[in-house]
């Protein structure tokens, strides 16, 4: 809010206003504290919107960084449109081995976001992980693993398979990462979504970065991954109830 609780950017275009003047009557006088007061709240406010915060509205508002260590993120455009770019920085996903090891993929997930709840329009998410920079831990994934990744609405769990479901990859695709090397990744690109993603903002939804092995001879048992890379999402908010 502005001086005199008037409303700012987005909510209300500023018409010059403030408690040192009324711009319907020509004022000619100088600014005072009142005015820059004014100025900074309203250069302020339009700062954030391009930041995709609205203090007014929460439905038109940025979404909420997981708590997980060595996550960042930066957040760009308004209350139409948003670009939501994630980092990670040696960030450490634990890997868990399946319950029946012969058919279960070893798992690790990270809530990465959750968006505000309403009507969330994914028109499209992309990751990069440079050359040798998703790293095995000391623990049961093989220096030669291959290892598997996709985002989705749905965190990984425990299944008999070693593919991630549609609800764990809707958002980023499934990539398969070939031949770790010294349990160091290859230069990872995701692939492109092919349709924007609607979800329904009865709860809200959470963008989940999910990891698996692809095959039972990828790992001996838990493990963690460090990880470094770049995750960008487009999106946009219709409404909610």
């Amino acid at each position: 809010m502005g001086l005199n609780s008037a409303p700012t950017y987005p909510a209300a275009i500023w018409d010059g206003d403030s408690g040192n003047r009324d711009s319907d009557d020509g004022n000619v006088r100088a600014p005072d504290h009142r005015d820059w007061a004014r100025i900074v709240n309203e250069v302020r406010a339009v700062q954030l919107s391009n930041q995709g915060y609205d203090p007014d509205t929460t439905l038109n508002n940025r979404g909420a960084l997981g708590a997980i260590t060595g996550v960042t993120v930066k957040e760009y455009g308004n209350a139409a449109l948003h670009k939501t770019v994630i980092t990670l920085t040696n960030a450490v996903m634990t890997m868990t081995e399946g319950s029946t090891p012969a058919s279960d993929a070893v798992w690790g997930t990270f809530p990465l976001y959750t968006f505000p709840v309403g009507h969330v329009i994914i028109l499209g998410a992309h990751a990069v992980f440079p050359l040798g920079e998703i790293e095995a831990g000391t623990g049961g994934i093989t220096d030669t693993g291959d290892l598997e990744f996709g985002m989705g609405t749905t965190a990984r769990a425990n299944q008999s398979n070693f593919a991630l479901a549609a609800a764990e990859k809707n958002m980023i695709p499934e990539n398969v990462m070939t031949q770790m090397i010294g349990g160091l990744s290859v230069a990872i690109e995701s692939a492109v979504l092919a349709a924007a993603l609607y979800f329904d903002g009865t709860t809200a939804c959470v963008a989940n970065l999910n990891f698996i092995t692809s095959h039972d001879d990828d790992c001996t048992g838990n493990d963690t991954l460090i990880i470094n890379g770049t995750i960008t999402i487009l999106w946009t908010m219709q409404g909610d109830e």
